[in-house]
């Protein structure tokens, strides 16, 4: 293996995306999957319909993490202008508190279903193995 130039202006601008811009991209992702997870649930080669006769109370328990990402956002805004307009923490500032907690709540939510789904993927990717 030969030796390879290291260009540090691409090195640094990579750096600055995953530290900077990712972490406000990713929750929306986290959402936008989560909604995809949820709208695809009945094609065929989805993960509940592949894996439900087998799994059923462990792909229900998958399913209620997405089904907790697309609540946070709407459930989130109407918090936000809850506290936004409470009469002993009203203010501008506490909106904006609650709604950028609210935003950025998909990341926690959904390491925690990533962390559960590892093993379902596994056994899901080893029945589509078997079968080819």
């Amino acid at each position: 293996m030969g030796l390879k130039q290291i260009d540090f202006g691409k090195a640094l601008l990579k750096v600055l995306e995953l530290i900077i811009v990712k972490p406000f991209t990713l929750p929306w992702q986290i959402y936008k999957s989560a909604l995809v997870n949820l709208s695809n649930s009945n094609s065929n080669d989805s993960e509940e319909k592949v894996l439900s006769p087998e799994f059923p109370l462990f792909t229900w328990f998958i399913r209620m993490f997405d089904a907790l990402i697309a609540i946070i956002y709407p459930i989130g805004v109407i918090l936000a202008l809850i506290a936004g307009l409470n009469e002993y923490t009203g203010s501008f500032a506490s909106f904006l508190v609650t709604l950028a907690m609210t935003y950025f709540a998909p990341l926690g939510v959904g390491l925690i279903r990533e962390l559960y789904q590892l093993s379902l993927k596994m056994v899901l990717y080893l029945k589509i193995i078997s079968t080819k």
